[in-house]
């Protein structure tokens, strides 16, 4: 295998060149692992290789034949081309140089833009072909870009673009740098307007296309082994003291970091973009939930706090991706916080529940040597990353799901210095005033605020053994007792269990799990999880948006508000130490019963006989 880009790129142009069909070299061995290609289908169809799965460059004809669906691509704008705006003189003309591609390629200019079919659905589709001049936006690219956003606009159609492309138009000056804000700017009205906008980044995307309108996509894509950042890479390595680390400006580097939501294979790319199409398209956003029938519902059964917690940390327990993959079979996830980072304890993305379009964030459990689990910390990436997945379902007006197992937000001091206290109050913020429907389901460890965070929702949920603490009854046990022994007493007395967080009206429902816990049956756990979610999205997916937003606003200002539960909750209090005194007295009388007898007699020697047999009534003081 090739180390390095330095290593890949000396390759490519050392090796013979192959032959030439249909204005596409093909090569008779891979140029990077040194397989045979000749035979090969995979190669000969996309142009990738079946053992290094190296991606070879493709012309945007070839790229439209292989991505649409057959006869309905039908570009637009194609008769506008390049002039030469400021009489560019160089080695060669810029007039020479833009016709001699246009000879080469076939192409007019750079971008093709225009109608097409993905999976059925209607899109409008920009694609920058790299062999055009490096794929550089000058003028014309920058206007045909532009008038695609608009068209889609009108049309009311999502926009899909694939880049290659690498630097500047430099022969057109500051003209070429202004094509940026044009394109950044139709890509804001897109936005403003609730329409979908994907981006796959093919092999390679730099330079302006990467940092305007290529970057501000819903949702990122790119091909793998694709060279993407802002700096072309020869100048990265001049400017470095040392070689570059193995695989740093790259597709796969840029998904670590955060700024790439996953990497596609070029066969499995129509496939994906049809479903995400799908998952956006206004007939499934706008689809409204069946309720279902509700069965004859049943208490929850009582169960000890520690228990509960026991069942909870189960390694056998059912995860959040466990549910997602029960529930949510066609689920699209998306990666990082297009920051600095991502967080694999965050699950977050698009999937179909009933026919109708939702996103979902779940917390994951991690899974540590040995097979164990342990409670998943979130991260100021989780947050942020979690962030994003609100402003898909506010921007495509999707309900939104949050399945909740954590033990809580990250702490030490690579997170404070990440904006953990931020990243927590923006996501508290942002979920309590998301304009669309929103159901929270507790389904394991909901550990302090991270678990808050997620639920400030308007319907919440809980699994019958999950819990609802706002510190580990470890920790509470060192704060409280300063006894570490005494874990058991701290988790009876934060009354963490589901039964408990009904009584306090902190949840509006408990699903019951199978008995003796979710880990027992977890396709049952998952049915019944998905119908009530179902019922409680049909619930609440009727009110008026208004009204729902000041009713969660209600229902969390009179949290811990002195009401009728609390007033019953003093009273059982009260109650029950009456109780204990009377019990503790009757104790000590039974212990001293020689202390009760003359206690009695001397009562009685107080009291003097009468003529009648009974005690006088008058004052003793008249008696003699």
């Amino acid at each position: 295998m090739v180390r390095g880009f330095t290593e890949l790129l000396s390759a490519l142009f050392t090796r013979g060149a192959g032959t030439i069909t249909d204005g596409l070299i093909l090569q008779d061995h891979c140029l990077v692992c040194g397989v045979s290609l000749e035979y090969e289908a995979l190669y000969q169809e996309f142009r990738v290789c079946p053992d290094c799965r190296f991606h070879y460059g493709i012309p945007a004809r070839k790229r439209i034949d292989l991505l649409v669906d057959p006869k309905s691509f039908k570009e637009q704008y194609k008769t506008i081309s390049s002039l030469d705006p400021l009489s560019f003189s160089g080695k060669v003309t810029y007039r020479k140089r833009l016709f001699r591609d246009q000879k080469r390629t076939g192409l007019t200019e750079a971008a093709i833009v225009g109608y097409c079919k993905i999976g059925g659905i209607r899109s409008i589709l920009i694609l920058l072909d790299f062999s055009f001049m490096g794929g550089s936006i000058g003028c014309v690219v920058g206007e045909k870009i532009a008038l695609a956003f608009e068209r889609a606009i009108r049309k009311r159609l999502p926009v899909v673009a694939v880049v290659t492309s690498g630097g500047a138009r430099i022969q057109e000056g500051v003209l070429s740098l202004m094509q940026m804000a044009k394109t950044t700017m139709a890509v804001d009205q897109l936005h403003q307007m609730g329409l979908p906008y994907i981006t796959v980044f093919a092999n390679p995307t730099t330079g302006q296309s990467y940092a305007s309108f290529a970057n501000l996509a819903d949702i990122t894509l790119a091909e793998p082994g694709a060279l993407v950042g802002f700096a072309p890479l020869r100048l990265l390595q001049e400017m470095a003291d040392e070689p570059l680390p193995v695989g740093s400006h790259t597709a796969e580097s840029h998904v670590t970091h955060g700024m790439v939501d996953y990497t596609v294979d070029r066969e499995s790319l129509p496939k994906v973009l049809s479903t995400i199409l799908h998952h956006v398209n206004p007939q499934r956003t706008q689809a409204k939930f069946l309720r279902p029938k509700r069965r004859k519902v049943l208490a929850p059964k009582a169960i000890e706090a520690w228990e509960a917690v026991q069942r909870v940390r189960r390694p056998d327990r059912p995860t959040v991706g466990d549910f997602i993959d029960s529930i949510f079979p066609d689920f699209i996830e998306i990666h990082g916080d297009r920051l600095s980072g991502d967080d694999s304890s965050i699950k977050a993305g698009i999937a179909e529940l009933q026919g109708c379009s939702v996103v979902i964030i779940g917390q994951q459990r991690q899974l540590i040597p040995g097979g164990e689990s342990q409670s998943s910390y979130i991260t100021p990436h989780g947050f942020r990353k979690a962030q994003r997945a609100m402003r898909l379902a506010s921007k495509f007006n999707m309900p939104l799901l949050t399945l909740i197992d954590t033990a809580g937000p990250s702490m030490g001091i690579e997170a404070e210095e990440g904006g953990i206290g931020h990243a927590l109050a923006s996501t508290m913020a942002l979920m309590g005033d998301l304009p669309v429907p929103t159901v929270a389901a507790i389904v394991g460890e909901g550990g302090r605020e991270a678990a808050l965070a997620f639920g400030i929702a308007d319907r919440v949920i809980m699994l019958e053994n999950a819990i609802y603490t706002p510190i580990s009854p470890e920790g509470a046990a060192s704060f409280m007792y300063r006894d570490d022994s005494k874990t058991q007493e701290a988790a009876q007395s934060l009354r963490l269990t589901s039964r408990d967080a009904l009584d306090m009206k902190i949840i509006n429902e408990v699903v019951l799990e199978p008995d003796g816990g979710a880990h027992l049956d977890p396709t049952d756990a998952a049915k019944s999880l998905e119908q009530v979610l179902i019922r409680n999205l049909a619930q609440i997916q009727t009110i008026p948006i208004t009204k729902l937003l000041r009713q969660r606003y209600k229902k969390f200002r009179k949290m811990g508000e002195y009401t009728s539960y609390f007033r019953a909750t003093l009273a059982r209090e009260i109650e029950t130490l009456q109780s204990y005194v009377v019990e503790q007295v009757k104790s000590v009388r039974e212990k001293s019963p020689s202390s009760e007898k003359n206690l009695r007699e001397s009562q009685d020697s107080n009291r003097l006989p009468s003529t009648n047999g009974k005690a006088s009534d008058t004052d003793p003081s008249q008696n003699p």
